[in-house]
């Protein structure tokens, strides 16, 4: 066995590590080489082949055996081994070290008693070991009473040890009575394990396999253990399944106190068209009169050759209140609507088309009635198919830009309209402008034509419209040097001219469609509507200014400031079905639009502050506003302070408070918290209360979370608890992932 495959199989017994702070490391060693061109005389260094170095006080050879006696040193591949005496037969490659021996060699130390190895024949063994290595920015340690290499890869160790605590203070650890490790297949097997934290057993096995380097390996994944009020007490074991190179598989049964046992499982999938994932859920929820409640969801994303990309994901799940009494999933117990999409997209340097199936499944509980019957009117439409083209020309005479927009699509829900539209815009534009100003006139015409079933009296079977569109944007740049570093103060007005003619349009369907909130981009849209069943008459001028601050040492932008408003020209009276405008009007009569303005500061690197506002001046009150106010001085510490108001007489109209802090208490211990209150409802939505243990070689971490968690305004309330041991996967339930949901800033280090 060569000394270097001592480092290997230190390193292939230790499971992957994390990131972590404060253990003490090993800096990497580099400081040994070989010697081969010195003579073999005594007190010097002996080259007993191309293989190995050596040097000792006293140097004897007899018949092709090297003697070192006192501080004999021998060296192979960047490692020195130390002893006290050695003995080398250059005829056999046998090594023999008596006493004790010392290995040292980037990022790794090692100390063993008595020490054999054969060089020709890749074998070693050892007496009691003790060794210490650099892993990932920290230090693992541990011990063995014996160690052996074989040909082939093949290691065992005899009551070996690990842990990544410093070895005085070993605050966990991990024991087996054998380690039987094989390099070559990647697979370990221990023996007789067992795991003490704190002195307190966790767990252990008579025997179990696990993975050594990168591969997968079968078995048993990290437990968790959580509690909600939904669900009572949980306990979550997954099984992770290697069953061929591109398939595998988790099984994660979850066992729910209140609810029962869900049985979780996840498939996944690679081929050369791209990768697949079939996600599923069951349980026989006891709480709910043992009906059988489940979620389902296929992803797949994938495509041929660089231009053609595939994707598909369609999920269905058993009711409406699945997600709020069973989701442990942040975003999907967000969700308003599950889409089944499944679309081909082509997309080159000019052209982007793209063909989909596109479908959707409403679990907004405020969408369904006293029937748990979803309303129709909150229901998407289904795209079966929808086909789009967008292309601009390569080249045109004088700098002119064209380009092309198309669209076919078939609409279709129960108990409604449905239909085809066809949609084509073409554009002409000429983009001029310099250093210091920009100038770019517009012309499109949009043509629409519908072609309806089950239409009855008020909309015709087959209707078309076309449109033209006139646009002017035009602005200036100034700027000013501040200072001697080259930060640049900046003046930026722009005016966007546009006119749309007026259609009456209260004849076409709208399947899609929806008025954009008004904010400040809006100032330079054609078209107030999204979708293509509603194109906004318009006459009017839009006038904004923004200002910038950009340091000239590292060119951050440390201020930027705009403000804008809209000068109608003309009465606007494209609307939606029951949309009305001031006082019940169906004609928006205003001749200035909202003053919207948008803020973002970051005068030092650690605050940063930004904000937008929409402000009404005919009723002299904020129709929409948000404003965020962080300080960051490092990863470690962040304090936010939020506020957001909605008052545009919608459902969405609210206003809120947020508060969220992370911040050490103590050197290893540190807090993190968010609080979001409704000033409207005078409630608390959510609330969080994080606390983290983080030492050199584990971290323990506790949050309990209570939050709105449906309609009706009743809390649920979970608790989180997790214990990292660094250097193996963590145990228990995703802390991190909750608190980077709740604070803006918090990076989980694990």
């Amino acid at each position: 066995m060569r000394v270097g495959y001592l480092t290997v199989l230190v390193v292939a017994a230790l499971p992957s590590a994390a990131a972590a702070a404060l253990c003490p490391i090993i800096e990497p060693r580099n400081d040994f080489r070989l010697d081969r061109d010195a003579s073999a005389t005594a007190s010097d260094t002996v080259v007993a082949d191309d293989a190995i170095s050596a040097s000792a006080e006293e140097v004897i050879s007899e018949n092709g055996i090297i003697f070192l006696n006192g501080g004999a040193e021998l060296g192979y591949q960047d490692r020195r081994i130390s002893a006290e005496s050695a003995e080398y037969n250059t005829v056999t490659g046998e090594v023999s070290i008596e006493g004790d021996l010392r290995l040292a060699g980037e990022g790794i130390e090692l100390s063993s008693e008595d020490a054999d190895l054969d060089l020709d024949d890749d074998r070693f063994s050892t007496g009691e070991t003790r060794y210490r290595i650099g892993l990932d920015g920290r230090s693992a340690t541990g011990s063995a009473e014996s160690m052996s290499g074989e040909p082939g890869g093949k290691f065992s160790l005899q009551g070996a040890t690990y842990s990544t605590c410093p070895p005085e203070k070993l605050d966990w650890y991990i024991r087996a009575d054998r380690l039987s490790l094989n390099t070559e297949s990647g697979v370990g097997v221990a023996y007789g394990i067992s795991m003490r934290f704190k002195e307190v057993p966790i767990f252990a096995l008579p025997a179990f396999s696990f993975p050594i380097g990168t591969q997968r390996k079968t078995g048993f994944l990290a437990p968790a253990i959580a509690r909600s009020d939904n669900t009572g007490f949980e306990f979550i074991l997954p099984w992770y399944w290697n069953i061929r190179p591109n398939l595998d598989a988790t099984l994660t049964p979850r066992l729910l106190t209140k609810r029962g046992l869900q049985l979780q499982s996840e498939v996944r999938y690679l081929d050369t068209q791209g990768s697949w994932a079939l996600f599923n859920e069951t349980l026989k929820d006891r709480d709910d009169d043992h009906q059988w409640r489940s979620f389902s969801r296929l992803t797949h994303n994938g495509g041929f050759g660089s231009n053609i990309s595939t994707r598909v994901d369609a999920s269905i799940v058993s009711d409406k209140d699945y997600f709020d009494d069973l989701g442990n999933n942040f975003q999907l117990a967000r969700v308003t609507h599950l889409e089944r999409v499944a679309e081909l997209v082509y997309e080159d340097s000019w052209t982007k088309a793209a063909a989909r199936f596109q479908g959707f499944d409403t679990v907004d509980l405020a969408s369904v009635d006293e029937n748990d019957q979803v309303n129709i009117a909150d229901t998407p439409y289904r795209r079966v198919p929808q086909v789009t083209l967008s292309t601009r020309a390569r080249q045109q005479p004088f700098g002119i830009s064209a380009s092309l927009d198309g669209e076919f699509v078939y609409f279709d829900r129960r108990d409604s309209v449905t239909g085809t539209r066809i949609d084509l815009s073409p554009r002409l534009s000429l983009p001029l402008g310099g250093d210091a100003w920009f100038f770019e006139p517009s012309i499109s015409h949009r043509f629409t034509w519908y072609g309806l079933n089950d239409s009855g009296p008020e909309l015709p079977s087959a209707s078309s419209r076309s449109i033209n569109t006139v646009s002017v944007d035009t602005g200036l740049y100034f700027d000013r040097v501040l200072n001697s570093d080259g930060s640049v103060h900046t003046l930026e007005p722009r005016i966007y001219f546009l006119k749309v003619p007026f259609e009456n349009q209260e004849n076409v369907p709208v399947f899609d469609s929806s008025a954009f909130d008004f904010n400040f981009s809006q100032l330079f849209r054609e078209n107030r509507f999204s979708g293509a069943d509603r194109i906004a008459d318009a006459d009017q001028l839009s006038l904004a200014l923004t200002s910038r601050i950009i340091d000239g040492s590292d060119g951050r932008e440390t201020l930027s400031a705009a403000i804008g408003q809209i000068l109608y020209f003309q009465d606007r009276r494209v609307r939606l079905p029951d949309e009305t405008f001031d006082d019940g009007d169906l004609i928006d009569t205003r001749d200035t639009s909202d003053f919207v303005a948008e803020v973002s500061t970051r005068l030092r690197r650690d605050w940063l502050a930004r904000g937008n506002l929409q402000w009404n001046p005919d009723r002299n009150e904020t129709a929409r506003g948000s404003l965020l106010v962080s300080y960051q001085p490092d990863d470690n510490r962040v304090l936010n302070f939020g506020h957001r108001v909605v008052n545009t007489g919608s459902r969405a109209e609210t206003e809120q408070l947020d508060f969220s802090v992370l911040w050490p208490v103590f050197d290893n211990l540190r807090i993190a918290a968010r609080w979001n209150y409704s000033l409207d409802a005078d409630i608390s939505l959510e609330s969080l209360l994080g606390i983290e243990y983080d030492s050199c070689c584990y971290a323990l971490r506790f949050a309990a979370r209570r939050y709105i968690s449906d309609d009706d305004e009743e809390h649920d309330t979970s608790v989180y608890l997790q214990l990292v041991l660094k250097g193996l996967s963590p145990i228990g339930q995703n802390y991190g992932a909750i608190v980077e949901n709740a604070i803006t800033g918090y990076r989980d280090l694990y």
